[in-house]
């Protein structure tokens, strides 16, 4: 296939003359932390035109990289007939049940009508001129699909409030999903957190959390461990106590958003790679612990919880726990880059370079618990005098642990 690109080829990979006939069957669990994978190689565009292949009949269509795509490589796909699409080909380590799933949120939420209610996009992928399917299998064992151009620009933290609104419309509507009819398979939830990698458990986390190997940070490591056993804590008591579950996004954030350049508004939210049910909370949570980051934390929240409180609601059980989770997102993190240096996946450098950072910012939102409750309380909608909570009686949390309170 002959297809002008606009930058020089890398090394091809091998790939099939013909289109693969579907994608096959699942390998090991997903890895739910390849989120924070950054790739550091470029994409081969010959590889790019040949998968493009799959879905286009256009000889002269070019393909152009782009700045996205943190797991992934996304390309500009321009065809001659004046049509822009985005091509996406994963980088997930073959995990080709979990791309299934993905899909297949998507394609039940067009179907039921849920896509047509919100006020942006949503990803929508071209089916393969050959099978029918929206995804196909390259040989490498990761898969490729093409996607409909949702036009905006990253909003980073321009206007939180808009991005809140969104998140609290789309966790609205992905509410409303009929799980039966959703095929492939899921990202492991937050609250199952030492699934964060394949080759981690407690007991090896916190062994080797402890060990030589962290000694270069070895202060933020000790504040991050007095944070992560009251994430554990808090994850049996949300276990007990039954927090409500749904479908999620699992990794809304601002850079997975798109906006209108000149009125802010949001166009589309991108990027479904790790949906699957999780504690309902948890999309709020992730999409704070990106302001959390930065320099002066609480005006962003305080704008998206603004937003989200127009269009979303949470128990207040989910209320309370809102900083654990948000704290919850950085110990998933620190899980993933720990097992990935004990299987020789990658050094604890991935770590230790963030270390600093990580602690800053759950010590934050540590001290700043009560404000960020208080900040939903103020503002969520109340059904006769008060929000409705998730079970008339609440169980009794583990020893040692008093919901809502950080020690």
């Amino acid at each position: 296939m002959s297809v002008h690109m606009l930058v020089s080829l890398l090394p091809a990979w091998s790939l099939p003359s013909q289109p693969l006939s579907g994608a096959i069957a699942a390998r090991s669990p997903p890895m739910r932390p390849l989120r924070m994978d950054v790739m550091e190689e470029g994409v081969d565009l010959e590889a790019a035109a040949n998968a493009l292949s799959f879905f286009l009949d256009d000889s002269n269509a070019v393909i152009t990289p782009t700045s996205g795509g943190v797991n992934n490589y996304v390309l500009y796909v321009d065809t001659t007939e004046g049509e822009r699409f985005v091509l996406r080909m994963y980088n997930n380590g073959g995990e080709t049940e979990r791309v299934r799933y993905e899909h297949s949120v998507l394609e039940q939420m067009e179907r039921a009508g849920l896509t047509a209610q919100l006020p942006f996009k949503l990803p929508k992928y071209l089916p393969s001129l050959a099978t029918g399917a929206t995804m196909v299998e390259m040989p490498d064992g990761n898969q490729a699909c093409l996607c409909e151009l949702i036009e905006g620009g990253l909003p980073k933290t321009a206007d939180p409030r808009l991005l809140g609104r969104a998140v609290g419309q789309l966790m609205t509507a992905m509410g409303q999903l009929d799980l039966s009819k959703v095929e492939g398979e899921e990202c492991d939830p937050y609250y199952d957190i030492y699934k964060a990698h394949p080759i981690t458990n407690r007991e090896n986390f916190y062994e080797y959390a402890a060990g030589p190997e962290l000694d270069v940070c070895r202060e933020a490591m000790e504040t991050m461990v007095q944070e992560f056993k009251v994430c554990d804590a808090f994850i049996e008591a949300g276990l007990r106590k039954g927090l409500p579950e749904q479908v999620i996004h699992g990794d809304l954030h601002y850079d997975n958003v798109l906006c209108d350049e000149g009125t802010g508004e949001v166009t589309g939210l991108l990027d479904f790679e790790f949906c699957g049910n999780d504690w309902r909370a948890i999309e709020v949570a992730v999409c704070l612990s990106k302001y959390v980051g930065e320099e002066d934390p609480f005006p962003l929240v305080e704008s998206f919880i603004d937003g989200f409180c127009e269009t979303g609601s949470l128990t207040p059980d989910e209320v309370e726990g809102l900083p654990d989770m948000i704290n919850m997102r950085v110990m998933s993190n620190a899980i993933y880059f720990v097992g990935r240096a004990i299987a020789n996946e990658d050094t604890i450098r991935s770590l230790t370079k963030r270390a600093d950072t990580y602690a800053q910012r759950m010590v934050w939102v540590r001290d700043n618990r009560e404000r960020i409750v208080q900040c939903v309380k103020a503002r969520m909608p109340q059904k006769s005098g008060r929000v409705v909570p998730t079970c008339a009686v609440e169980p009794a949390p583990p020893v040692g642990f008093e919901w809502g309170i950080v020690a």
